[in-house]
């Protein structure tokens, strides 16, 4: 199996020197190439696409997140973001550029390993302290950093109850069982620790994980 393609942006040096580490350590990756600074975002734009751009976000800079924006629109790319702002409209920003995966830097290498191993499959993933972070809430939200991990045909099954369709109607939408629809709902609600459909499509609005 070939190494999975990884660009890397992070603008801090630091930080930025523990990330290539962490990649070019596994052979699981290949580092194919550092965004060390805004200007160089355009310039990647022109070259043959990652399976996934990790970029270490900190602060809310527009200027950034236009550049991220294009990027993602032009390369269709699966991007994993690594933040500590835990600013819910930002997070909800991030998630509308079509950004797949956000984790905080309070994850260790195991989670961030997961993590781009997850998101190179174009699945979702997010640690559970931006899933709590995501949600409306006036209780303390949980510091957990243990991953939570949709699969690309989950969400779809997600996005398709919210949207308020029925059993069978996502069963022949999606050419699969009923059973088979009925074991995602199942594992969707195991995953986000929720107990019914109704608390499921709650979520879904709320965290704005899927577009309505």
């Amino acid at each position: 199996m070939s190494a999975i393609k990884v660009l890397l942006s992070d603008f801090q040096f630091l930080t930025r020197r523990g990330l290539i580490a962490l990649i070019e350590q596994s052979t699981e990756f290949e580092l194919i190439g550092v965004i060390e600074d805004i200007s160089q975002f355009s310039k990647k734009r022109q070259l043959p696409g990652p399976e996934v751009l990790v970029m270490d976000l900190a602060g809310q800079n527009q200027e950034v997140l236009d550049q991220l924006n294009a990027y993602i629109e032009h390369q269709e790319a699966n991007v994993l973001i690594i933040t500590n702002d835990y600013d819910r409209e930002y997070l909800q920003q991030l998630l509308a550029m079509g950004v797949k995966g956000i984790i905080t830097k309070r994850c260790n290498e195991k989670e961030i390993v997961h993590a781009i191993e997850s998101v190179a499959q174009a699945n979702r993933f997010f640690c559970n302290t931006i899933l709590d972070k995501l949600m409306i809430t006036h209780q303390e939200a949980d510091q957990s950093c243990e991953p939570t991990t949709l699969t690309k045909r989950e969400f779809e099954v997600l996005e398709l109850i919210a949207k308020g369709y029925r059993t069978s109607d996502m069963a022949e939408l999606l050419f699969v069982s009923i059973h088979t629809i009925n074991s995602h709902r199942k594992n969707i609600l195991k995953k986000l620790n929720l107990k019914s459909p109704a608390q499921l499509i709650l979520y879904a609005i709320e965290t704005k994980l899927v577009k309505l």
